[in-house]
Formats: structure tokens, sequence, C-alpha cells
């Protein structure tokens, strides 16, 4: 059984709605890389509609969307499946979400990271040939639009359900995959907290990883025999004010399954807003030497973590922490002790980060109403 994964694909920026015709020119050249694959699936960035019809939700960050039209140049690569765990699934609340998965769903694509909750977000999709199954569940890192038990939204992480997806899967006789949507945008290597996780869901019994979110490639790694993609880059993602090559660069994945082993090769190309060209020649021979650079950051774990730290100098101070504190104080303990606590301590972490989602979905005097009770808990009397 053979696999092709791709990463994202957005229409937001797009000045104008091309043609059915033209969709299909500038998909030709991955569309053939589809065809030799027995199933393939990509990410969808955006939803369809119109913007000028749509309720954005309130988050940091754009709320993307794009015509229906747009569809087309996913048409013309007909995939098998469609994730929709992703930061921008639900920016405009759950109609043109719905709107978007009818539209996908009417093709016969499959979807998954995305329902009415986060129970439908959870439901993978199958690939069945020869006598062997695949599963592959989507999911995103925490950010904007992601479902819980009242509100639809994206597949957001949970280590317990993506837990229990693998280990349905393996009960079944299947091979379960992680398709995961996170990371650092723009970053060339994963942080040491993401390759922790992935080998941890090789460990727990995936049978591969495959991400993308960080809107360049980072590279990739044989671990224990499973395939780890830590980013393909964007796939198809055109904005005209994003200077940074690697934005523009990428790969696909593909994997060879047998029943008892899996073997990852890539399809690296390029793209505009004209369409996604496979690399060549000059151009492919000096992306392969790129990707052997990122691989070696990623095996070499004294570098890895070297570069993660230059990474925080640059953009843990340079743009996170100076949102909370001046970052001329950080050779003041003081100043930032207190944050340091609520960032790395897990329980305080969590709870900060539950009491912010509250505030968010407007729940915080409904649970003002248990307080009290919460004190009494705290003076039994035996």
């Amino acid at each position: 059984m053979k696999i092709l994964f791709a990463s994202d694909m957005s229409f937001n920026y797009f000045p104008a709605v091309p043609t059915k015709e033209q969709a299909k020119m500038a998909m030709s050249e991955v569309a053939a890389e589809f065809k030799k694959a027995d199933f393939t699936m990509l990410n969808l960035e955006n939803i369809f509609g119109e913007r000028e019809t749509g309720t954005p939700i309130v988050k940091s960050g754009p709320n993307l969307i794009s015509s229906d039209e747009f569809i087309n140049y996913i048409d013309a690569l007909n995939p098998s499946a469609v994730g929709l765990a992703n930061n921008h699934t639900g920016d405009f609340q759950g109609e043109p979400m719905f709107h978007t998965i009818r539209m996908l769903h009417d093709r016969k694509y499959q979807t998954t990271g995305a329902g009415k909750d986060v129970d439908e977000a959870y439901i993978p999709v199958k690939f069945t040939k020869d006598g062997i199954t695949v599963t592959v569940q989507a999911v995103c890192e925490n950010e904007f639009g992601t479902a819980d038990d009242e509100n639809c939204g994206s597949a957001g992480y949970s280590l317990g359900r993506v837990t229990r997806f693998i280990q349905n899967a393996l009960k079944n006789g299947e091979k379960p995959i992680v398709y995961f949507h996170g990371g650092n945008e723009e970053c060339p290597y994963p942080s040491l907290g993401k390759t922790e996780l992935y080998r941890h869901f090789i460990d727990i019994g995936a049978a591969a990883v495959i991400a993308m979110h960080t809107h360049c490639p980072q590279g990739y790694e044989i671990y224990n025999g499973a395939p780890i993609v830590y980013s393909m880059g964007n796939f198809f993602f055109p904005h005209a004010k994003q200077k940074l090559p690697n934005w523009y660069i990428g790969y696909m994945s593909v994997l060879d399954i047998t029943e008892n082993c899996i073997e990852l090769s890539t399809v690296p190309y390029e793209f505009d807003f004209d369409g996604i060209r496979l690399l060549k020649d000059e151009k492919l021979d000096n992306f392969r030497r790129y990707m052997d650079e990122l691989n070696g950051i990623i095996s070499d774990e004294k570098r890895h973590i070297e570069m993660w730290n230059a990474w925080c100098v640059r953009w843990g101070i340079g743009c996170y922490l100076k949102r909370v504190i001046d970052p001329e104080k950080l050779s003041e303990t003081s100043e930032y002790i207190h944050i340091k606590n609520i960032f790395s301590c897990e329980a305080h972490n969590e709870l900060i980060k539950d009491t912010l989602n509250l505030a968010y979905r407007g729940k915080v005097e409904k649970a003002k109403e248990l307080v009290e009770y919460t004190r009494e808990l705290q003076k039994p009397e035996i």
C-alpha cells in the first residue's frame, strides 16, 4: 500500500478566483504524483464561503476563508481524504465549517479532524488494501476554534485521546498514523518537545507521524523503524507578503506500507500563485542537501538542544516574552520568577490555560456558582 501525504493548502490570499482550468493546470505536476499512490491526503487550512457573510471568531492571527470555487484546486488532486485539524477550521464558527465538510463529502473525500463536538472531530479515516488497514487521525495544537463537549471545531491535541486512538487501532489490527498540525512557525527544525512527543507516539504504537503547520519544511527521521516527518512545509499557501524563501518550498511524504515495514520517500516542490512545480536537477540537489542539514540537527541531540536554545532566544525573548515582561529585566530574577512558574509547572500551566479558556468561551459566571462549594470542601468536619 502506498499513501501520499501533503500538507497545508490555503487560498485566502489569492487576489482573484482562478478558473477551473487554471486550477487544474496549477496542480498538474503534483496531481501526477497523487495518481501514483493508492491513497492520498492533504490538509485544508481555510474553510469555504464568503468573508462578507461569515462571522469571524475573536482570535490572535488571521481568520482564513476562501470562495467555494477554490475547491477546484482540491478536485484537481482528487484526494482520498482531507484533514481539517488546524488553527483555521473554526475561524468563522459552525456553519461555514459544516458547509466546507459537506462540500468535501459530496465529492466523496473522507475527512478527519473536525466535527460538531470533540468526539466527532476525533473520528479517523481508514485506508484498506491487500489485507492492510491504515487509520489516520488528524489532530492540531490547541489554539483557537478547537472542539469540546459542547462546541464544534477542530480536534485539539489531547494525549489521552491520541493514545486511545492508537490503542484502538492496534486492537483492531490496524496501523495508526498521527497526522499532526503543530510546531513553531518559521522554525526550520522541531522543538525538543515536539521531538519527544512524536517519538512517544511511536513508542506507544503509532506506525508513523506526519506533521505540518510551521510554514517551512523541517527534517524527518526513522525512529525505531517508524517514519517521523516533523513538518512538510506549506503545500500550496501563496502569500504575496511572505518574504522568507522557505515559505515557498516543501515536500510530500510517501509511505510504502507492507505488513512488517514502512518506508518513507519524499517529493520536493516549490510553489507560487501560478501553481506547484516539482523540483528537478540543481534545485532538487540543493533541496536534498538542505534537508540533510536539517535532519542532521535532529539526529545530533547536543546540536539540537543548542539550535533550539538559539530559537528560544530569538523568538521566545524577541517576540513572546516581551508581551508580558520587559526583556531587559530578564537578568532580574524577581521580575519573571512567577511567570516562569506559571508556564513551566504543568499544574500551574493547566490552571491558567483552562482559566483563560473559560473566559474565552464566556463560562466564568457559570463557574462562579460553585466557588463557595470549593471553599466548603476545604473545611471538612471530621
